[in-house]
């Protein structure tokens, strides 16, 4: 998790994000546990003919484990699982690299645009329901 004085620039949380009705219809928990995701997005410092114009670096590389938010927001495990399900439901996040059982084995989400599509009892993207895969499964 970054420091929070590390960037200029920590959020991906935009206007037309924050009054999207898919946004409008995430639960407080989800609200909380995405703007803590979108602070993980990092932005390009650069400047050309004198202008920022932000692009983003890792897109598809977001990593928040699951004891972070549970440090900051005071979450259980349970909440953090059915915020990230309906954060993805919603179409603002995607999963890149499911994590594994291992230590420091995350997963790994990336943003989507699909939340601009998203209408009322539509699913958008789904996690699987027991979290694991392949060898894992009991």
């Amino acid at each position: 998790m970054k420091n929070e004085k590390s960037t200029k620039y920590p959020a991906y949380l935009t206007y037309q994000l924050f009054t999207s009705e898919a946004f409008r219809h995430l639960a407080p928990s989800a609200r909380d546990v995405l703007i803590l995701t979108l602070y993980e997005v990092r932005f390009s410092q650069s400047k050309k003919r004198g202008k920022y114009t932000p692009v983003v670096l890792n897109r598809n590389e977001l990593i928040i484990p699951y004891a972070e938010i549970k440090s900051r927001l005071r979450y259980s495990d349970k909440t953090i699982w059915s915020a990230f399900r309906q954060i993805m439901a919603h179409g603002f996040l995607k999963v890149v690299k499911h994590g594994g059982g291992a230590k420091h084995d995350y997963q790994v989400y990336g943003l989507s645009e699909e939340w601009r599509k998203w209408k009322p009892g539509e699913v958008v993207e789904a996690i699987r329901k027991n979290g694991k895969s392949g060898w894992q499964k009991k």
